[in-house]
């Protein structure tokens, strides 16, 4: 964006796309039929006056995306516009559109999904308040991760004292965080083909330990006391699995240098904050029913079972290539 021109490059998967054509066209007749409807389902204002839409184009990117380009004239003089997106309506659900905004010379980064399909951009926005974007953005990952939850959820399954739960959560806490910032910061990256099935294999993991330690038996409880025990350790192992995930989301953004350090700490903030919400609730509820020992509650087993089926689920998905 720069006053006066506004061009956007909007990036999707083939068959997303394929989703704005119309059925029974050929491949071309259908490509220029999904470009027609990007061309009228994003507007751009600026001053409360539309922005005039000129060239566009689509094309293909890598084997299976395809890229279309747009260009806008805006009144000159404007530093602030409106993007509005209801395309994404339309795209399969859950669909969610990362934005990176050149702006004057900074870059700003936004969200956009079907339930909010409009963000502002401005061209030099403050500090707090890019720092707040951020942590909206950290909060937003932990509740529409679902494979995080399910994580989280079986990790506190089987109860123990606050201290120990406090350990648990803190060795996630601290685990993620590291990897959060050595991947976002570029000193270790890793491929998300390896870390997404690796984050589908940690929720089969504590819902088979979990599994574990509820068989019944005359060693029961002591089977669950080393299970809760030592929990800390493998939810530490796995949380720095989990920080290479949280640093996808960053990365995607292709943040600048000077930006990177304040949206990594405001992005991390944001993370904590939506897991202390989860714990928060989750812990109360399994205490109401079982007190410290929450694996006694009558569901334990079954809502174990429908974690790792969930694990097993996403983890064959994202090794076929499906996720």
């Amino acid at each position: 964006m720069e006053q006066g021109r506004v061009a956007a490059r909007l990036t999707f998967f083939r068959g997303e796309l394929r989703l704005l054509a119309l059925d029974g066209l050929d491949e071309r007749a259908a490509e220029s039929a999904a470009l027609q409807r990007v061309r009228e389902a994003i507007a751009v204002n600026a001053a409360n006056e539309r922005c005039e839409l000129g060239e566009s184009r689509l094309r293909a990117v890598e084997e299976d995306g395809w890229s279309v380009e747009l260009a806008w004239r805006c009144p000159s003089r404007e530093t602030r516009w409106t993007v509005s997106l209801p395309i994404l309506a339309e795209l399969s659900a859950g669909h969610t559109h990362l934005a990176r905004v050149m702006a004057a010379g900074e870059t700003v980064e936004r969200i956009a999904r079907a339930s909010i399909p409009t963000f502002d951009v401005e061209a030099r926005p403050s500090v707090l308040h890019q720092a707040g974007r951020f942590l909206r953005l950290g909060v937003e990952h932990i509740f529409t991760g679902y494979d995080h939850l399910a994580f989280l959820l079986g990790l506190l399954l089987l109860g123990g004292t606050l201290s120990q739960l406090a350990a648990i959560v803190s060795s996630f806490t601290v685990a993620h965080s590291v990897t959060l910032a050595l991947s976002a910061l570029g000193v270790v990256v890793l491929p998300a083909a390896l870390v997404e099935p690796a984050i589908a294999a940690s929720v089969v993991a504590v819902a088979a330990e979990n599994l574990w330690a509820l068989r019944r038996g005359s060693d029961s409880a002591t089977r669950l006391q080393e299970a809760i025990g030592r929990r800390w350790r493998l939810t530490f192992a796995f949380g720095l699995v989990h920080g290479f995930g949280f640093a996808g989301v960053l990365r995607e953004l292709e943040l600048p240098r000077a930006a990177l350090a304040a949206g990594l700490v405001s992005f991390n903030v944001g993370v904590e904050c939506g897991q202390l919400v989860l714990v928060l609730v989750a812990v109360p509820l399994l205490r109401a029913f079982a007190g410290h020992a929450a694996a006694r509650a009558p569901g334990a087993p079954a809502l174990s079972w429908s974690i790792a089926a969930l694990g097993v689920f996403w983890l064959g998905q994202r090794v076929a290539g499906l996720g």
